[in-house]
Formats: C-alpha cells, structure tokens, sequence
C-alpha cells in the first residue's frame, strides 16, 4: 500500500465527513492576531473548498485584508482522548466567486445546506472558494503528513451538474431501497435517506436533518463508474444487513 496515497484518502474523506471546519483568519481589528470562527463548507469535485459567508461577518472582514486561510477538519471522540483522533488543516488563499462562477457554486453548496438557501437575501452573503495549498493530516499515531496539492486534488469528473442532478433524481426515486441499505451498512443508520450530491469518491445522503458521506469502494470518473459502483455497493450491502 502506498501510505501517502492513503493517507491522502482518508484527509480527504475527513473533511467529507466532517464538514464543518474551523477558521483561522489574520484578524485585521487585532492587528494581526489569529481569529478563529466555526462554519460549514463543501469540498468542490476536485477538492478546493466553498463555503458562504456574510459581508458582515468578522472571518470575511479579515479576508478581504489578508486572503490567507486556513481550515482544520477533526473527528470528535465520543469519549477517551481527542488527541488520538484524526485531524486535517487545509491552507490557501481565499476570494469572492465572481461572473458565471458563482451560480454553480451556490448550487453545490445549497445542496448540501439547503437551509442556508435564507441567507442569499441577507446580510449580504457572498460564496467564497479557497485553493488548497497546504495539506497538514493526522490520521493517528505516527500517521503525520504534509501532503501536496497533487495527492490532495482528485481528476475532475467527466459529469456536468445535470449529469449529477440526473444520477440523484434516478436514485431517489427508482433505487430509494439501496440508499437506505447504504446507509445501514456504512453508517450504521435505520432511516430513509435522500441523496443530494454525488462526487468521484462518493455520496451525501440526508436523513433525519443530518448529511452522511457515504464513500465509494473506487473513484468513479463518468456516470457509467458510479452506477455500476452503487450497484455493487448495494449488493454488499443487502447481503451485510441481512
């Protein structure tokens, strides 16, 4: 096995599944002194990140000042040692999405957050994107990496946003019963989920108010790989949860 293959496997599926990040900024108010905030965000299919953010928010003052960013991702223990858990900053430089951008990044993202779908008339609320360019993984003991933005970014899929619209509408309602099995099998979860995005290495499913990132067993790069992946998915699955 390549150890920084994987390891760049699971940094990526850290921040799939813990989605919420939290932000270091250079506070401009305190001259330069880190700021930290807490906000949700989405991974783009290659893994730059978006996230959305009011103007009047303090994180995207000091942005505007000083692009420079960077998101920590981490697994929280139910129990025992937070230090023993897996954790994941992200760094680059942050902008405004601008021009014909912008819209399709509001849709990845409300997507995933469709309550944030209120915010587009307040409080000036602006999607931002972040190139990663520094990758930092814990994913344990002795599992310490700096990882490159080549083994951090994925190829980009050979799907258009109707394409992925496409493969979640027919799964939700033609093949409802595999999500659901997924989910129990993945997750561990009895519910009736909805899917909402599909990436090259996996899938968010709602249910119950909540996202779960449901990875696939290969990277799927055209709609044919991901088919022919849940279908296998869901085979596993039927035969785990009987």
């Amino acid at each position: 096995m390549n150890h920084r293959i994987e390891a760049a496997r699971q940094a990526r599926l850290l921040a799939m599944t813990h989605s919420t990040a939290v932000f270091s900024t250079i506070s401009h108010k305190l001259n330069g002194y880190p700021f930290g905030s807490v906000s949700p965000v989405a991974l783009t299919d290659q893994g730059d990140v978006l996230f959305y953010v009011s103007d009047i928010a303090q994180h995207a003052r000091n942005l505007t000042h000083d692009p420079r960013l960077s998101l920590t991702f981490f697994a929280s223990a139910a129990q025992g040692d937070q230090n023993e858990q897996a954790r994941l900053t992200l760094s680059g430089q942050a902008a405004p999405i601008t021009g014909d951008d912008a819209e399709p990044a509001l849709k990845r993202y409300l997507s995933l957050y469709p309550d944030a779908a209120g915010y587009t008339q307040a409080h000036d609320f602006k999607m931002w994107s972040m190139k990663v360019e520094h990758i930092r993984f814990i994913g344990g003991f002795g599992e310490i990496f700096w990882l490159t933005p080549e083994e951090w970014l994925l190829p980009a899929p050979a799907w258009s946003a109707d394409d992925e619209a496409n493969m979640v509408t027919h799964m939700n309602e033609d093949h409802a019963d595999a999500c659901a099995l997924m989910l129990q099998h993945v997750k561990d979860i009895s519910s009736t989920p909805t899917m909402v995005a599909v990436y090259a290495d996996g899938c968010y499913l709602q249910a119950d108010h909540k996202l779960h990132f449901i990875p696939f067993t290969a990277l799927c790069l055209t709609p044919t790989e991901v088919r022919k992946t849940l279908a296998q998915m869901t085979k596993q699955a039927r035969v785990a949860v009987a």
